[in-house]
């Protein structure tokens, strides 16, 4: 009986340590859930600027912001794949099926696998701006994965069929294992920040040639033979196949029909361990080079800043001798391909010329002066014209008129000189030949050369012509005379009007107020400082106003009423609700602000149905927010604290856009003083930061952020924190109902603040910041910037100043273009006014 009995223990004992196992291995589960996803399933959707990774981190795939966009404001972004620790290195990205230019989508564009298993991407108000196959009645899938290798895959219903791959559809980049069929082709970008269509492609032919050509010249078609510069010379062998190996480093090879290789780019002879120690890509780059970069994968540098390597000699290897078969170069007429600091391709001017195009500067270049012309019957000018030597350059194909043998080479220039139709001439000194030209062509940077490039420029300008220029100064002349007469009607028309503006807001009597409000008859609410009134001005564009008046009792209110006359009166933003007049009429203050018929964002928040707004409406308000604060910090001439951000100063337009309201409290920063010392600290208590009650009472800038995080955390989990406590009997009133008449409801926990953030910060630690959001749909499917705005929250949110972030940082984490740091290690609850009663006592 005893052995049954010990067995049940030991039994018993193994299953309280499988038990106690698996309590222990939940963390490391819910951080598998939180980390980046590899793939989309059916009825899954990603927006910018989200993306998904492979399993090592090494690839991304989603949306990534346009280079050249404003990186704190992208609107638009790429589908692309990149390499995760170089957003600069895209090796992929979706392109129109007729152009090749990249497809650019919104900052509301979806790309979703619908539950039927099409795979889409849309932009709003349109149809599919892109789909990865042409049929979409025979192509559905179940999942799209990005694999280590970079190649996104699109997977049957089977969760196995390859439907569609990237690696099957380059744009102008290979990478190791990926290979080019017969027909595929790489086309180039119009730079290296601009994913337009370039101007080359390098395509695998069906003929068996592997050939590259020049897209921008005339011919029939893009694949014209004459517009080729660089051919493997296979052509007419069957089928060839081009391969990037993945065992070796730098290594493209073409196999033909009969089972022969052929490198395109020989491998690198490398230690041992061979290519799984470097990252690859072979590009088609903007200048019509096909190269071949790598990076050595313990570069410690994984911030964007890694510096690839080109290994091999390019194709083609002749780089700027490179000319088509109709002797075309690489720069236009009157430019010469020269070698930038990159070793890439570009084009430099003849003296004297000025590029076509400044951003493509291929185009060629014009004359900056009055070139010679033989209209007035004249052959020669050659006064106003000399002869400069361009050094070091060798022309293949120049547009000449007329050749002399045997002749010297100052005998070469006064022919140039003498000729009206000679725009430079070429002296070959080993021959002594001279060529006069109309225009350069095909022409390159080429030390050693024997040829002498004599550019004609002119010195002087051609005689005047009286005439015309007396009849165009007399007429000058005339029309000055007119608009000073013009200038001085306006002036003395408007005079009294300019007298009535003062830093562009304009100056109202009460008596023209009180019939704008009828009376003042129609209260949109009150607070601490005055009384706002709704009113109608048939003077503005906008006759909607909300008229403030400023209690005459506030022993402050000279200073302050000064101060939004200063401040609010030169700030124009779209965040920012404007001032647009004043009124100053003996003991009466008055401002008018343009009117607000959305309400508060506190309004929309927290309404007593419980109803809450959607998601993204509540993320693009927080970041437009954020925006207007940090206008106000780093916009104006000044700096410009608020001091009393909370949701009630932040109101609502007739198309919903938040702005924030009543800079009463805020105050000028003198010049680069960042901090002030305030005489008196208004606003709501459950939104100011703790250095406002500490002994010196100093505050800067980043008291708005401190509140900033106390909204945003509200926007998030759509709680309201609840009033502070009362203040003591000795406060006289004033500050302790303005701050408590925001809710009344004394069913509201007093420690919430507290335990608001302590609690956000808890789920973000445990990955479980779903709970924040819990019942909102439309926040549960978009969790990684649920987390991201609950962590910048945190960090407003310190106790300590120097620990918050700046409000232009803060734009840019939520954004999305600047990495959230980890939360702090040691991360105690921030201390409120609730933990400072005897301060909260004195003020």
């Amino acid at each position: 009986m005893k052995k049954p009995l010990l067995s049940v223990v030991v039994h018993l004992l193994h299953l309280a340590l499988f038990l106690l196992a698996m309590l222990l291995l939940q963390p490391c589960v819910v951080l598998a859930i939180m980390s980046t996803p590899s793939s989309l399933a059916a009825g899954d959707s990603l927006k910018p600027p989200n993306y998904v990774t492979s399993p090592s981190g090494d690839f991304a795939f989603g949306f990534r912001a346009l280079p050249d966009s404003n990186a704190s404001s992208s609107s638009s972004f790429l589908l692309a794949i990149w390499f995760r620790f170089d957003p600069g290195r895209v090796v992929w990205f979706a392109a129109d099926a007729g152009s090749g230019s990249a497809v650019v989508a919104g900052g509301q564009s979806v790309l979703s696998l619908s539950t039927t298993g099409q795979l889409s991407l849309a932009n709003p108000g349109t149809s599919n701006a892109w789909t990865p196959y042409t049929d979409a009645s025979q192509n559905y899938g179940s999942l799209l994965v990005l694999r280590d290798t970079g190649n996104l895959q699109f997977l049957g219903p089977d969760g196995k069929t390859v439907v569609w791959e990237s690696f099957g559809h380059p744009t102008d980049t290979l990478l190791p294992g990926q290979l080019m069929a017969p027909g595929t082709l790489l086309r180039s970008r119009a730079s290296d920040t601009n994913f337009s269509s370039g101007r080359f492609i390098f395509i695998v032919q069906k003929d068996g040639n592997i050939v590259m050509y020049r897209t921008d010249l005339p011919g029939s078609g893009p694949t014209a033979p004459i517009n080729a510069y660089w051919s493997s010379g296979t052509c007419c062998v069957g089928n060839t196949t081009l391969y990037f190996d993945a065992e070796l480093v730098g290594h493209l090879y073409y196999r033909l029909t009969d089972g022969t290789s052929r490198n395109l780019t020989a491998p690198q002879p490398v230690p041992s361990a061979g290519s799984r120690f470097f990252y690859q890509h072979a590009t088609l780059d903007p200048d019509g080079i096909l190269r071949v970069y790598i990076l050595p994968n313990n570069t410690g540098d994984r911030n964007g800043n890694a510096t690839w390597s080109v290994v091999n000699p390019p194709v083609p290897s002749d780089g700027c001798q490179v000319v088509t078969n109709s002797w075309r170069g690489m720069c236009g007429p009157n430019s010469y391909c020269v070698y930038d600091a990159d070793n890439r391709l570009d084009c430099e001017c003849l003296g004297g010329y000025t590029f076509l195009h400044t951003q493509f500067r291929y185009e060629g270049c014009a004359p900056a002066f009055l070139q010679d012309t033989c209209d007035d019957g004249k052959s020669s000018h050659s006064s106003e014209f000399k002869l400069v030597e361009l050094p070091n350059t060798y022309w293949a194909n120049p547009i000449f008129y007329e050749q002399h043998k045997s002749i010297t080479a100052e005998q070469c220039q006064d022919l140039c000189l003498h000729n009206c139709l000679c725009a430079a001439a070429l002296f070959d000194g080993s021959s002594n030949s001279c060529l006069e030209a109309a225009m350069l062509t095909t022409g390159w940077q080429q030390n050693g050369t024997s040829m002498r490039t004599l550019v004609k420029v002119r010195i002087k300008g051609p005689p005047a012509v009286i005439l015309p220029y007396a009849v165009i100064a007399g007429l000058g002349m005339l029309l000055f005379a007119t608009a000073c007469i013009l200038l001085v009607h306006c002036y003395i028309t408007n005079k009294k009007e300019t007298n009535r503006k003062y830093l562009s807001a304009t100056v109202f009597t009460r008596k023209e107020l009180r019939r704008a409000t009828n009376g003042f008859s129609k209260l949109l609410g009150q607070g601490g400082f005055g009384k706002v009134y709704h009113g109608i001005v048939k003077s503005l564009e906008a006759h909607d106003v909300a008229v403030k008046e400023l209690r005459s009792a506030d022993e402050y209110q000279e200073m302050e009423f000064e101060n939004e006359v200063q401040s609010i009166g030169r700030i124009h933003h779209r965040n920012l609700v404007r001032m647009v007049g004043y009124c100053k009429e003996g003991v009466h203050r008055m401002l008018v602000f343009e009117f607000m018929p959305g309400g508060s964002l506190g309004d929309v928040l927290f309404k007593p149905s419980g109803e809450r707004p959607s998601w993204s409406w509540r993320a693009e308000a927080a970041i437009a927010i954020a925006r207007g604060l940090e206008y106000l910090h780093y916009g104006c001439t000044s700096q410009i604290v608020h001091c009393d951000i909370k949701p009630d100063n932040i109101l609502l337009d007739d198309r919903r856009i938040p702005k924030i309201t009543d800079f009463g409290i805020a105050r000028l920063l003198d010049g680069d003083k960042l901090k002030q010392t305030i005489t008196h600290v208004r606003g709501t208590l459950g939104y100011l930061a703790p250095e406002w009650f500490s002994g010196e009472r100093k505050v800067d800038s980043k008291v708005d952020v401190f509140s900033f995080g106390v909204v945003l955390l509200e926007m998030i989990c759509c709680r309201k924190y609840p009033p502070p406590p009362p203040a003591p009997a000795d406060d006289g009133g004033q500050d302790g109902s303005r701050c408590s008449d925001d809710d009344g409801d004394d069913s509201e926990d007093l420690g919430m603040p507290v335990t608001l953030r302590a609690w956000v910060s808890d789920l973000v630690r445990e990955g479980d910041v779903g709970r924040a959001v819990q019942g909102d749909k439309e926040a549960l499917q978009d969790l990684e910037r649920v987390e991201r705005f609950a962590r910048i929250a945190i960090w407003c949110v310190q106790g300590e100043p120097s620990m918050r972030p700046t409000m232009r940082s803060v734009v840019w984490m939520m954004e999305g273009t600047m990495e959230v740091d980890p939360l702090p290690a040691d991360d105690p609850p921030a201390p409120r006014v609730h933990d400072f009663p005897a301060a909260a006592a004195s003020t």
